[in-house]
């Protein structure tokens, strides 16, 4: 049994209630560990950090599977990816809530526990597809991060009908992306500029700096296709926009430090919305496992 407190937080694992590998030798696929969480509240986070051989560090995700009203206890579980290659693998849960972590920092960073992989099959020889065939050969995995929720200046940058397209700059005063895996804010200023194509697409470029609640540092450089529709010709230099535009973009971390490096490794995936009229962009980030 494992359990952990801080921040008035408490979590364990390696229970009969909250089952868990430790010290034992699993099966590459479908490992699943289930965290234990007091006091139950609506905005308890579970994710497990985990690395395989102690390489950089990765993050999953574990949904909410139980309550416990009486006890005043949630379980959450997260499965693995399967792992098509090492021997170890070393993990540590981490519930957020509001601000507050459980571990402290020096126990999230130790991984106090592990199991080993059996061996490895024999890699599946893959052969050409039929266009008729729905088997996937690549399958792909989201791993929800955060929610981001960012507030835009009062009044954008319009640079106009430009040989490129037209131009709106649009940066962000302050804003937070908050989640499974990141607690972080919006730093003022950057880039967030879109160039809309004829075809009333916009192609958004951003370039912000989010810090993280213990002051990291992350850079976040993303592009982005927003829909202004094909009539945006006639309503977007008047400045009346629709009560919301679709955006999708494709998103890329980098920071320095020890701690968050496992974000350098990421491609995510933002599925959002801009409500301009509010002065307000929020998406949810996914990585792409």
């Amino acid at each position: 049994m494992v359990q952990l407190a801080h921040d008035g937080l408490e979590l364990w694992y390696g229970t009969s209630d909250a089952p868990a590998p430790d010290g034992t030798t699993e099966q590459r696929q479908g490992v699943s560990v289930t965290v234990g969480v007091r006091p139950a509240n609506p905005s308890n986070a579970v994710s497990v950090r985990y690395r395989v051989d102690g390489r950089g560090a990765e993050t999953v995700s574990a949904p909410l599977v139980a309550n416990d009203f009486q006890e005043r206890t949630q379980y959450f579980r997260a499965t693995f990816p399967t792992f098509w290659s090492g021997e170890t693998v070393e993990y540590v849960p981490v519930v957020s809530c509001e601000g507050r972590r459980a571990p402290d920092p020096a126990t999230a960073d130790s991984f106090p526990s592990s199991f080993q992989l059996g061996e490895a099959s024999s890699p599946r020889r893959l052969s050409p597809q039929r266009p008729s065939d729905p088997q996937a050969v690549f399958p792909v995995r989201l791993e929800h991060l955060a929610r981001a929720r960012v507030q835009l200046a009062r009044e954008p940058e319009f640079f106009g009908d430009t040989p490129a397209g037209f131009v709106i700059s649009w940066p962000p005063v302050s804003g937070t992306l908050d989640g499974p895996a990141l607690h972080t804010r919006v730093i003022a200023g950057g880039m967030h500029q879109t160039i809309i194509r004829t075809d009333g697409i916009g192609i958004l470029n951003v370039s912000v700096t989010v810090e993280t609640h213990d002051h990291v540092a992350v850079a976040l450089r993303y592009t982005a296709t927003v829909d202004f529709g094909e009539d945006w010709a006639v309503w977007l230099p008047l400045g009346r926009w629709p009560a919301s535009l679709p955006v999708r973009s494709q998103i890329l971390l980098l920071t320095a430090d020890p701690k968050y490096r496992w974000l350098n490794r990421l491609h995510c995936l933002g599925i959002g919305e801009a409500r301009l009229s509010e002065y307000f962009y929020t998406y949810d980030m996914y990585a792409v496992r």
